[in-house]
């Protein structure tokens, strides 16, 4: 009795010992859930039906597999002690043909045994896997064998790993053939059997997986050698065998890659696979530098060079900058806009020095507001920054020097945009909602408003054209800033309240000395002064119009090289009439009678033609009544004369010939 009581306590002490090793024993490797359970017939328990599998030494290695995985993968401990204490099928040797079929089932099974062994930590499952490894009749379970025992740092089947490598026997060495690179008696050899496999191969899969191994090895030499075969392969393979690749590894480089290919294949069908897609969102694995001015910019020549790929300039169509990075600080946000604004002046996306600056000086004012903690105010300026680049690109019809292309706006105006987003909005319900509406009644965007409130303040810019007013007093004064010119209202009440400015369609007239339009020939040009002359625009068919505040302005037409300025308050009449007068320049001989054929001119800026007098010596033009000079020129005679046609708009000129 004392001996059995022995014996059942020894047998306890074992079983404990092996559930404290399971317990906190490491896995050796992984197992996987099976890939396939359709051998369980209906109705019938699956773990009942799986212990009975491992149990019958008849049943198929498949379905050996395939039930012990699921079982240990339950994390049942009974269930895996189970496992243990039945897993014990040894390889049977081979004595002929007969004996083929049991011999691969036997070494199967005694692999998968191992296998989950393995799994549970159980040391000696090295000893039966390194068996496996060396022994085993199916050369495929080998290479499983050798890999997993390569995870664990057990290297010693490098000859049987290269023999099948080279003689291409199997493509999933390639995945784990950089385990033998970390051991020094085999890193060379690795690196040479990749890069000659990617310098030799035309397997597209094999490169890839070879430039994969290499680059977990050597990232910057599985670069050089991609490279160079990019460099000298064309068409699709240089895309497909060497650019996807090397997008995988270094996708950082793609954008000078896709400038060389592009400028050393021929087809545009070609070129078009190096562009990049512009129609995605979430720009992840796309090199940055696509996104550049840089590129842009030579996207652009490509396209004004004749290339013509429907899809890639759809794509191109629809290109925005890259957004900031959430983490990235506001201030250097800004400062890289300003960097923006002298970049794309580079590529004469923006025109005039003086609008460079202004919108500088804007960004400027916005960075301190920022480092002085007011991020509100910095809205406003970044806003105000956006707002100007929009209406210069817009105003197609402005004579000015200032512009703005599509690609200049599409950087600055989404750049702007993507700062607006991380900074606050403006409280909600405030105090006095301030908007501008056109004389049609329709909202437009002003360029600022200001109240007053011991001094001058800029309103918040709401981002949508409206602007808000935020005080404690009852009432405000409220300067409202559009077309470079402002309008002030006073007494506004300043509690929950909205006021509305409402610009007037000034209309500027050009009217010949019989008062009709002048529909032909020269138009005018008309400018208005808002601290520095600016375009309204030139006539059609005798009339211009523009959109501004009502308030007095100077107006000045232009028409044939005469300026003429005139003041107008538009608040009270929204029509400018400008009108010429039809002057004649009258030219006599020394004896008073009338001299054909003489030349007449008038200066404005340079001297400019009337034309040849006529039979009654006359010459006739319709002028701007203002001050000119005018001359008159018979051979080697000629006469100038000042005078005001606005007065008289007859000029006698008489020359002192026969």
């Amino acid at each position: 009795m004392k001996h059995r009581l022995l014996k059942i306590f020894i047998i306890i002490l074992s079983n404990l010992s092996i559930a404290q090793g399971i317990k906190e024993s490491q896995s050796l490797w992984e197992v996987y859930e099976p890939y396939t359970l359709q051998f369980v017939p209906s109705g019938l328990d699956t773990t009942v039906f799986l212990k009975g599998i491992i149990l019958n030494p008849n049943s198929e290695p498949y379905q050996y597999e395939s039930s012990a995985e699921y079982l240990v993968l339950k994390k049942d401990f009974n269930l895996r002690q189970f496992l243990i204490d039945n897993m014990n099928n040894y390889p049977h040797k081979s004595s002929g043909w007969d004996s083929l079929r049991v011999l691969d089932i036997s070494w199967d099974k005694y692999f998968t045994d191992n296998y989950i062994k393995g799994f549970l930590g159980i040391e000696s499952a090295i000893q039966g896997m390194d068996s496996v490894a060396r022994f085993h009749p199916n050369r495929l379970e080998r290479i499983v064998a050798v890999r997993l025992l390569s995870r664990i740092g057990k290297l010693d089947y490098f000859d049987f790993i290269k023999s099948c490598y080279l003689n291409g026997l199997d493509d999933n060495i390639d995945g784990f053939i950089v385990e033998y690179a970390k051991d020094n008696r085999f890193k060379a050899e690795v690196i040479e059997l990749l890069s000659n496999t990617i310098r030799d191969s035309t397997d597209s899969y094999k490169i890839s997986f070879a430039a994969s191994s290499l680059s977990a090895i050597d990232k910057q030499y599985a670069i050089t050698i991609l490279e160079e075969k990019f460099k000298i392969t064309t068409g699709k393979d240089r895309y497909y065998k060497y650019f996807v690749e090397l997008e995988r590894i270094d996708s950082e480089g793609q954008m000078l890659r896709s400038i060389y290919a592009i400028q050393n294949e021929q087809a545009d069908s070609i070129k078009e696979l190096f562009l990049p897609s512009f129609l995605s969102t979430t720009y992840v694995n796309i090199d940055p530098k696509y996104f550049s001015p840089y590129f842009i910019n030579f996207f652009k020549q490509l396209i004004n060079g004749g290339f013509n790929d429907y899809f890639a300039l759809y794509s191109f169509n629809q290109f925005k900058p890259i957004p900031f990075d959430s983490l990235s600080l506001l201030t250097n946000n800004v400062d890289n806009m300003v960097a923006l604004v002298d970049s794309i002046s580079i590529y004469s996306w923006l025109g005039d020095i003086t609008f460079s600056n202004e919108l500088k000086n804007i960004l400027t004012t916005a960075k301190t507001n920022l480092q002085n903690g007011d991020s509100l105010d910095c809205r406003v300026q970044v806003k105000a920054f956006q707002d100007l680049v929009d209406n210069v690109y817009k105003d197609s019809l402005n004579s000015d020097q200032r512009f703005v292309t599509i690609e200049g706006w599409k950087f600055l105006y989404w750049n702007a945009q993507y700062i607006l987003d991380r900074l606050p909005e403006p409280p909600a319900n405030p105090n006095l909602v301030v908007s501008l509406k056109n004389s049609l009644g329709n909202q437009i965007p002003a360029s600022n408003v200001m109240y007053y409130e011991g001094s001058w303040k800029d309103a918040v810019n709401n981002g949508d054209g409206t602007f808000t007013v935020i005080t404690t007093k009852p009432t405000v004064s409220i300067r409202m800033f559009y077309e470079y010119a402002n309008q002030t209202v006073h007494n506004v009440p300043a509690l929950n309240n909205t006021y509305t400015f409402t610009t007037v369609n000034a209309a500027v007239e050009l009217r010949n000395s019989t008062g009709n339009l002048i529909l032909t020939g020269d138009q005018g040009t008309v400018q208005y002064y808002a601290g520095a002359w600016r375009s309204f625009g030139t006539t059609v068919n005798g009339v211009v119009y523009k959109e501004l505040l009502p308030i007095n302005y100077s107006f000045r037409m232009t028409y044939e090289y005469v300026p003429l300025d005139k003041q107008q308050d538009i608040s009270t009449n929204s029509t400018v009439t400008f009108s010429t007068v039809l002057c004649t320049v009258k030219v006599t001989k020394a004896n008073g009678q009338p001299l054909p054929g003489a030349s007449t001119k008038y200066y404005s800026g340079a001297w400019r033609d009337i034309g040849l007098t006529n039979a009654n010596g006359e010459a006739t033009k319709e002028l701007l009544p203002k001050n000119l000079s005018f001359r008159a020129t018979s051979g080697s005679v000629s006469q100038d004369k000042q005078q005001d046609i606005g007065v008289n708009n007859l000029v006698e000129i008489q020359l002192n010939v026969p």
